[in-house]
């Protein structure tokens, strides 16, 4: 693998780091997942309920997880059930580890967003 690959990868995970990071840094958007895992599958109106919250509110959460691909909607019938989407938690999983394994080249691929791979907004 050459050097500008190994880069692009290394920004590639760090961008899906950053990304997934922020959709789960929210205590309501990670309850959610939490939720989706123990329960599977839920319909917007349930988990609105669950959470005491209003359905707008509960559907603004849901639109960042599907954002960052931690959550899909699907129709069944005339509601839309949320599920999470395992493949993102073990991309997830995959990028933690070869952060802490040392993998990713952070001084080659400074400059991802406006704020640097590890600006914080």
């Amino acid at each position: 693998m050459t050097i500008q690959s190994t880069d692009s990868l290394a920004a590639r995970d760090l961008r899906l780091l950053r990304d997934l990071y922020r959709a789960l840094a929210d205590p309501t958007r990670l309850r959610v997942c939490a939720i989706l895992g123990e329960s599977g599958p839920l319909p917007v109106n349930e988990l609105s309920s669950r959470f005491g919250l209003s359905q707008p509110l509960i559907s603004w959460h849901l639109r960042v997880l599907r954002t960052a691909g931690l959550v899909e909607m699907r129709p069944h019938g005339r509601e839309k059930l949320c599920a999470l989407r395992p493949a993102a938690f073990a991309a997830l999983a995959a990028a933690q580890r070869r952060l802490v394994a040392g993998e990713l080249r952070v001084a080659a691929t400074a400059g991802l967003d406006s704020g640097g791979v590890l600006g914080v907004r």
